[in-house]
């Protein structure tokens, strides 16, 4: 098959998801011509929504919760038609461990503060920080757990100078589960895809940026090739390595997305007829339980993602390494083993649920893997600034970017607008 040129533009964007939308979008509000390059059948990334085939019950296959500071998913939501709602989350809600069922107090714990405390200057694994810095055998397990679901990457693989760096941005005072959209996220996906006309080629992988005669040629797997000006890499980085870059390019950028290790989640949401869990026995008592932490299973946790008047929903998140282990096993193995979880601690009532429906997120080629990925131990600390900024007017975008809310929908799109933006005055010069 012979190489297809097509009409040059001022920027190509790669990656049709959050990140690439909205830098798309930055670029077109500027007037400079550009097109955007999806690698699969569909924008959105790790924004996706499966619904049920009578369309009455829909889930949440990744990306799912936002708070009132997340201002531009939050407008984006509002712009699509559809409103916010709460998650089923109180002050009263509180969260366990899965034997004693103790109350988990994570902003108390002596972990907790650690993490906050933004002057951590190794760069060893987080879990070697935490042994040396907590001295409950317990809580250093729990916190090593939690740390597995929130991140979807065992603290045993993590740069403990990078997780601090990344903590600093996240500044929210808002619980960040606090809302979801009250009706699919696809319909944000929609819109955005409406706005940029026919710009978006699908299905068109990258495996090439190479510098010629001045500009970009940016070359898919089906030999198709696009010239720019400037290029925006709106991929995770351990997609972008994925990508050959021109040695200059490669030069400057390379040990920045080699510093990343990708996260991995299996995500499952129980339906049921009752919410069981609110009116849950804790020491004789009886509480709220919104989330649950294994400590006994490192990376898995379960939450209560009911919302308004919606079904009830308990949602569990096996993350880091126990998301690859079970991600090779036949679908009801990795099904037994989340109800073999919540009957452990909700007791035989939690195995009387009305439907199931899983999401994996582990070694994707294109999307990466969890909610993003980490700096391992062996990667530059100060990656993220490295990817963020221009160079040779080619620069990356990505959640793991993102100057606030990284690993959320919110951090996508602030590091596609914010990469962009760079991009766009450096053409000015």
């Amino acid at each position: 098959m012979g190489t297809r040129e097509n009409k040059p533009v001022d920027v190509v964007i790669v990656g049709a998801g959050l990140a690439g939308l909205s830098a798309a979008l930055k670029v077109k509000d500027e007037g400079l011509s550009y097109v955007v390059l999806e690698a699969t059948e569909r924008a959105g990334g790790k924004v996706h929504t499966e619904i049920s085939e009578d369309g009455k019950r829909f889930y949440e296959q990744g990306a799912q919760f936002v708070n009132s500071e997340m201002t531009g998913i939050v407008s984006l939501i509002k712009e699509s038609g559809m409103e916010l709602e709460h998650t089923d989350i109180s002050e009263e809600s509180i969260v366990i461990n899965e034997k004693n069922k103790r109350v988990i107090e994570l902003r108390e714990s002596e972990g907790e503060k650690l993490l906050d405390n933004l002057s951590i200057t190794s760069d060893a694994p987080l879990s070697e920080v935490l042994d040396q810095s907590i001295d409950t055998k317990w809580e250093k397990r729990m916190l090593k757990s939690y740390i597995a679901a929130e991140t979807t990457v065992n603290s045993e693989h993590i740069n403990a100078k990078s997780a601090g760096k990344l903590i600093s941005r996240i500044t929210t005072h808002e619980n960040e589960l606090k809302y979801q959209a009250n009706g699919p996220l696809n319909n944000v996906i929609a819109h955005l895809e409406k706005q940029l006309d026919e710009a978006i080629h699908y299905c068109e992988p990258v495996v090439s940026v190479m510098r010629s005669g001045g500009k970009y040629e940016v070359r898919t797997e089906n030999n198709n090739v696009y010239t720019a000006k400037a290029v925006v890499l709106a991929v995770p980085p351990t997609v972008g390595t994925r990508i050959e870059l021109d040695n200059q390019l490669e030069s400057h950028f390379g040990r920045a997305l080699d510093s990343y290790l990708d996260g991995s989640v299996i995500k499952l949401t129980f339906v049921y007829a009752d919410n069981f869990w609110s009116h849950h026995k804790v020491n004789g008592k009886e509480k709220k339980v919104f989330g649950v932490i294994y400590v006994g299973n490192e990376g898995v946790n379960v939450m209560d993602s009911s919302k308004g008047e919606d079904e009830n929903r308990l949602t569990m998140f096996i993350g880091g390494d126990k998301a690859k282990d079970l991600v090779n096993v036949p679908p009801q193995v990795r099904e037994n083993f989340a109800l073999d979880r919540l009957t452990e601690v909700f007791g035989d009532t939690a195995e009387e649920y009305k439907d199931v429906e899983e999401s994996i997120w582990v070694d994707s080629p294109y999307y990466g893997g969890g909610y993003g990925a980490m700096v391992h131990t062996d990667g530059n600390s100060d990656a993220e600034l490295v990817l963020g900024k221009p160079f040779e007017q080619v620069v990356f975008a990505s959640t793991e970017l993102a100057p606030k809310f990284p690993y959320f929908m919110e951090g996508a799109i602030r590091s596609g607008r914010q990469s962009s933006e760079r991009l766009i005055n450096d053409l000015k010069r």
